[in-house]
């Protein structure tokens, strides 16, 4: 049987390999110097770099699966279903359940950040701002993903609130560099002892 080839021209290739290196230029800023950029300057040049690496891998992203893809644990994925279901109901289980496939479906390509702000998330999930935190709170306890905060220059607290999906139940990017995160990173808890099974 003929096996279906997709055909890439010259010009195409030479633009995959020029955004390639853009990308690879833009990972080699250091965290130090990123620290000192305004917010905004941060969340664009993740959105470019991630932009690059798309145009540098077009078969995974726009081309033979148009909008890109998520690799995800069947496993991991049916007992995070199964544990959001049985949340109680004060613990707001279709709020929580939009909030995991919103993470699923905006993951930034190899680093697996979760390209949406607690406005974003408020907004597509119809809720109050002030709920997103609670909501992904409940996804953390989870070990679906977890928090960093984010210093930004100008800005008092903690910091902005940053969320990462666990390499073991989702990754969108190089499967090398989700390995090199899982090994470091524990698998989502035993879901059954958010049941109950435990304290």
């Amino acid at each position: 049987m003929a096996q279906i080839v997709r055909l890439t021209t010259r010009q195409q290739r030479s633009e995959q390999e020029e955004a390639a290196q853009a990308a690879e230029q833009l990972s080699l800023l250091s965290e130090e110097l990123l620290k000192h950029l305004p917010g905004e300057a941060r969340i664009a040049l993740f959105k470019i770099t991630h932009a690059l690496q798309k145009a540098a891998r077009p078969d995974t992203t726009e081309g033979l699966w148009p909008g890109g893809f998520t690799m995800l644990s069947r496993m991991q994925t049916a007992a995070i279903w199964d544990a959001i279901r049985a949340l109680p109901s004060d613990d707001r289980p279709h709020q929580v359940r939009h909030a995991f496939d919103l993470v699923l479906l905006n993951l930034r390509q190899d680093t697996g950040e979760v390209l949406l702000t607690r406005d974003q998330l408020a907004e597509e999930i119809g809720c109050a701002p002030k709920h997103v935190s609670t909501i992904m709170g409940t996804l953390e306890k989870m070990g679906v993903i977890r928090r960093e905060r984010r210093k930004i220059e100008g800005m008092q607290g903690r910091g902005v609130a940053v969320y990462f999906i666990n390499p073991h139940e989702a990754w969108n990017g190089s499967l090398d560099v989700r390995k090199a995160q899982a090994a470091e990173t524990r698998p989502p808890m035993q879901l059954e002892l958010l049941r109950g099974g435990a304290s």
